[in-house]
């Protein structure tokens, strides 16, 4: 029997896909090992939303190397949005590796590897599955389940925002839906497995659409799956918090009551500039209205700062709103330029170290 070991980066659209991929793998006769050493293949499924992040991948697809060296026919795969994003240029940097695949190719990926091959050659040719499907929003492929009581269900994929710090929609392609009754049979097989937590997952999840059914309408369907006892869901976009989901959240039990409502900047000057499509007033309206529901409603958030252009005034209205609306948690980050987007070409406004300083209380 073959064996598999994969490593995930990443947000929880990644560690979703792992499981999807996994279950593929499954399928057709592979076993999960937690020891690359013993895998027969290895895949390294990867994150691009800052240049840190792919800095560190690369370091540790390489310490893989002397694995490869010591049992040529491994077959090391590098996947998700880095390999999307760069490519050939993993294969030049990491000779290694033996294919590359982006997030609309893991059913071609799965179908190569699930073929041994005969290694002869370190110069032999190395399939690169980059590029985007509209047609692949792998609706009939359920994720593998790997805890005993939540799992994560995607239900939305890619991004039409084009902030202009993002690089998302470069790596995942334009927005699809699954359809509404797909999803439902992804959550009945879960509660067969014994689940009771629903965790609903989309780059921009509240933007979901089809024809019949919204964000709204599809929570008010998955809280009606016999055995679904809690419903969470992230990410969400500001924009899209429109008064049928604000009801739904009010009125359904089984929603849990948290939202991660990004903010990434209190300055309506930078949030212009980041084309994020909302404003301050906007942000804190939603804020206002989930604590309306609960007073006690837990929200947690993003923010980047030294954003091109970013001022101390403007950095001072982040730390007013992260004042007012008392986050229970926060992901913070320096701005980091992405190849690609719009603010890439930008002249940056502000150093590395003055991004990282500890500034004085703004009263």
């Amino acid at each position: 029997m073959l064996k598999y070991h994969l490593a995930t980066y990443g947000c929880q659209m990644n560690e979703y896909d792992s499981n999807m991929v996994a279950a593929m793998l499954e399928d057709r006769g592979f076993a999960e090992t937690d020891r690359p050493d013993n895998a027969d293949l290895v895949i390294v499924n990867t994150c691009s939303v800052r240049g840190k992040a792919e800095e560190n991948l690369y370091q540790r697809i390489h310490l893989l190397r002397p694995l490869k060296d010591a049992k040529p026919d491994m077959r090391i795969a590098v996947i998700g949005c880095m390999a999307e994003n760069h490519g050939e240029k993993i294969l030049k940097a990491l000779k290694h590796v033996d294919v590359v695949a982006g997030p609309d190719q893991y059913k071609k990926l799965v179908e190569l590897v699930a073929h041994p091959v005969e290694v002869k050659s370190r110069k032999r040719r190395v399939p690169v599955l980059t590029g985007f499907d509209i047609r692949e929003n792998y609706a009939d492929d359920f994720a593998k389940i790997a805890s005993p009581f939540s799992t994560h269900i995607t239900i939305q994929r890619g991004c039409n925002k084009r902030c202009a710090y993002c690089i998302v929609p470069f790596t995942r392609g334009q927005e699809k839906y699954r359809p509404a009754i797909q999803i439902l049979e992804e959550v009945r097989h879960a509660v067969g497995k014994g689940i009771k937590e629903i965790s609903l997952l989309g780059q921009t999840v509240n933007s979901y659409r089809t024809e019949s059914d919204s964000f709204a309408s599809l929570l008010t369907r998955v809280s009606e799956v016999p055995g679904v006892e809690r419903i969470r869901f992230m990410s969400p976009h500001p924009r899209h918090y429109n008064d049928a989901l604000l009801d739904v959240l009010a009125n359904n039990p089984k929603i849990c009551r948290h939202a991660h409502l990004p903010l990434q900047s209190g300055s309506n000057s930078i949030l212009e500039k980041m084309r994020r499509q909302y404003d301050v007033e906007d942000f804190l309206n939603i804020v206002e209205r989930l604590r309306k529901i609960d007073p006690n409603y837990g929200l947690s958030t993003d923010v980047i700062v030294g954003f091109t252009g970013e001022t101390d005034a403007d950095f001072r209205e982040t730390l007013a709103v992260m004042r007012q609306v008392q986050f229970d948690s926060a992901f913070m980050f320096s701005y980091s330029p992405r190849e690609g987007t719009e603010a890439f070409p930008w002249t940056e406004t502000l150093s590395e170290e003055q991004k990282r300083r500890t500034p004085a209380r703004a009263d």
